[in-house]
Parts: C-alpha cells; sequence; structure tokens
C-alpha cells in the first residue's frame, strides 16, 4: 500500500506539473502545481476524517516524491511524440492508485473494527474517489480550467467509482486481488472504453 501511495504521488506530480508546463508556467508554478495535484485529495480526505498531521508532513518520502516528479517533468526534452496520451496514461495509473488508497486509509481509520455495511461501504467509496480526482480539480481551477472531471465525455468519475467499488468489495478476501482488479478496472475505463484513452488516442487514431 505505502509504495502504491508513492507511485500515485509520483504520478499525479507529473500530470499536475506536464499542465503547468504546457501553461509555460515557471519551475516554482510547475512544482506547485504538481504538489497540488499529488495532495489535493488526500489532505480534503484527511481533514474530512479528522486524521491529522497530514500524512506529507509526518513522512518526507511524499513531498521528495511530489517535487521530484515535477522538477523532472520540467526539465526532460520531448521524447514522446503523443504526449496527450503518455501524461493522460500517467494520470490514470495515479487515479487508480489513488482510488485503492483513499478506500484503505479512510476504512483502516474510520471502520477498523466494523463489519461490512452500507455506511462503510458509501463512505470509503466517496473518500476514495475525493482522494483520487480532487487534486486535478483543484488544480485545474487554479489554473483557470472546468476540472476536466465534469466535463461531458469524461468518464473520470465513473472510473474512480468503479476502481473504489471493486477494491471495497475483494479488500476483505483478498487484498492483492482487490489491487489487482481495482488497477484493472480503472485502467480499462480510462484507457479502453474512454474516447480519449491511449487505445483509440493511438492505436486506432481517432
Amino acid at each position: 500500500m505505502y509504495f502504491l501511495d508513492l507511485l500515485g504521488t509520483f504520478a499525479f506530480a507529473i500530470t499536475g506539473a506536464f499542465k503547468a508546463k504546457k501553461a509555460k508556467l515557471t519551475l516554482f508554478g510547475v512544482i506547485f502545481l504538481g504538489i497540488i495535484t499529488a495532495f489535493g485529495g488526500g489532505t480534503l480526505r484527511d481533514l474530512i476524517i479528522d486524521r491529522t498531521p497530514l500524512f506529507y508532513l509526518t513522512d518526507p518520502n511524499y513531498l521528495f516524491i511530489a517535487i521530484l516528479g515535477s522538477i523532472i517533468t520540467f526539465l526532460i526534452p520531448t521524447f514522446f511524440k503523443e504526449w496527450f496520451s503518455f501524461f493522460r496514461f500517467i494520470d490514470s495509473v495515479g487515479l487508480a492508485s489513488f482510488s485503492i488508497i483513499g478506500v484503505s486509509v479512510s476504512y483502516n481509520y474510520i471502520f477498523p473494527n466494523t463489519s461490512l455495511g452500507i455506511t462503510s461501504l458509501l463512505a470509503c467509496v466517496l473518500l476514495g474517489m475525493i482522494t483520487a480526482f480532487v487534486g486535478g480539480v483543484v488544480r485545474d481551477a487554479v489554473m483557470g480550467d472546468i476540472p476536466f472531471a465534469f466535463k461531458p465525455g469524461s468518464n473520470y468519475a465513473l472510473s474512480s467509482f468503479l476502481g473504489a467499488f471493486s477494491f471495497y468489495l475483494l479488500m476483505f478476501s483478498n487484498i492483492n486481488l482487490a489491487i489487482i482488479v481495482s488497477i484493472v478496472l480503472t485502467l480499462f475505463m480510462r484507457e479502453i472504453i474512454s474516447k480519449y484513452g491511449i487505445y483509440k488516442r493511438v492505436f486506432l487514431r481517432k
């Protein structure tokens, strides 16, 4: 879970920084938006469940990973022909990772001694979704854009919901299977089903 959390942090920092880089912001702006994208959802989740101090204030690895991902994105030359599709895939990895982390953290913090129930299901799935895409919403709002998750044709929120929901249902029986199914389902929705995904944008050239 810790590795998955760092992976999601790195992925979202990259996508946040990439959007800032496309807008021709300074290095500070790129790092700032990378951090917002990486930590925004987890921060709101922790404030809602009163989980303090915030995770990135007690573990420097989170800040290090977010800053590193942002700086790398700012400095690297254009190696990829399909920038949009590549960074969108990275964003999908972050979405899948954080949907899982949000559910896991919420359940273990709020309902550690509670059996499977509708209250924990709704709360954990909602908090999983908040963890997964609120950072991107805040980033887009700061940059003056309509959040992509709310635009017509986007299945961002649905992908996060399905990832969080499937993980919640399976984590009580087999945690490894729950992680795999959740990630595969989220990536399938984002990269195969969505009209913006790698399958259609790169392989089918639509």
